[in-house]
């Protein structure tokens, strides 16, 4: 599943909970869901970096020609 999608989805009850239950979120996310949505971002993080490095490099190297 696609990162912004995932995240997206428990956006809402990461932060308010199950409003229809009354469950804060405390109680619906643990420790492993914070380390696997960090994973997803780093992840997500290091593919953009690496992108705009690597085009930034070709503006440059077009710049000098």
């Amino acid at each position: 599943m696609r990162t912004s999608r995932k995240l997206r989805r428990e956006r809402e009850t990461s932060l308010y909970g199950d409003e229809e239950t009354g469950t804060p979120p405390d109680e619906l996310y643990f420790r492993e869901d914070a380390e696997e949505a960090l994973e997803m971002v780093e992840y997500t993080f290091n593919g953009v970096s690496k992108l705009l490095s690597e085009y930034s490099s070709r503006v440059r190297e077009k710049d000098f020609l």
